[in-house]
């Protein structure tokens, strides 16, 4: 009985930490931190501009170097307008500190509460029996809701800062990360991603990050260097 009442006294906590994270993670929240200069950002986002029509990135960088200041300009940007051919609707997903077992579930409820078909914190519904297909299913939902409010085609862009959270998961979680990016989306839906590092084998195939995202790495912080691209 003393076992079973410590375990759920750890859920409660789990929860409770949680929740107030994703409230104090939300964009409008979270100061912009220091790192690049505009110059260098501008350039940058750009560039991924241009990049997350056929593919997902990952901006590697120190802490410091300016990772979450570009993705929260990058959602400002993207909620200015797409261009002749795409709309693009942003989430940004802050996954520090994010359990294994909470993963979809996270990255569910910021999707779902950020299209507005969701009130927010759905996480302690969710919990761990939210799985990779139930993330699936409602990523299919929201593009079938977003195809009904433009007339151009909607590209749900996630914007997930501390995607090297997955290095202490299993392979088979970031495999089923990988797997939702390949599957019938018809190019919808694209992720921008940040990280200090991820543990990755680019030369075996069967690595979860092999092919997936292209990396750009972010200069130190104090240390003036151009951007590459």
């Amino acid at each position: 009985m003393n076992a079973l009442r410590d375990s759920m006294r750890l859920f409660a906590d789990h929860l409770r930490c949680f929740g107030s994270r994703i409230f104090e993670g939300r964009p409008s929240a979270r100061p912009p931190a220091g790192g690049v200069g505009t110059a260098e950002r501008e350039r940058l986002i750009r560039r991924i501009l241009s990049t997350i029509h056929n593919n997902s990135i990952l901006l590697c960088g120190k802490p410091g170097s300016g990772k979450t200041s570009i993705l929260l300009h990058l959602k400002d940007r993207l909620a200015s307008g797409g261009d002749r051919f795409s709309e693009f609707f942003s989430v940004y997903i802050d996954l520090h500190g994010v359990p294994e077992w909470l993963l979809f579930a996270t990255v569910g409820d910021a999707v779902l509460t950020e299209i507005g078909l969701a009130a927010p914190s759905r996480v302690a519904r969710f919990g761990s029996g939210y799985s990779h297909r139930d993330l699936a299913k409602d990523f299919r939902h929201v593009m079938r809701m977003l195809r009904e409010r433009t007339s151009g085609q909607p590209r749900l862009v996630l914007l997930v800062d501390g995607i090297d959270e997955l290095n202490h998961y299993k392979p088979w979680t970031t495999q089923r990360v990988r797997s939702l990016f390949m599957a019938s989306f018809d190019g919808s839906l694209v992720m921008v991603a940040t990280a200090v590092a991820i543990e990755k084998h680019w030369e075996q195939e069967g690595s979860p990050w092999y092919n997936f995202l292209e990396e750009i790495e972010l200069p130190p912080v104090g240390r003036a260097k151009t951007l590459p691209g």
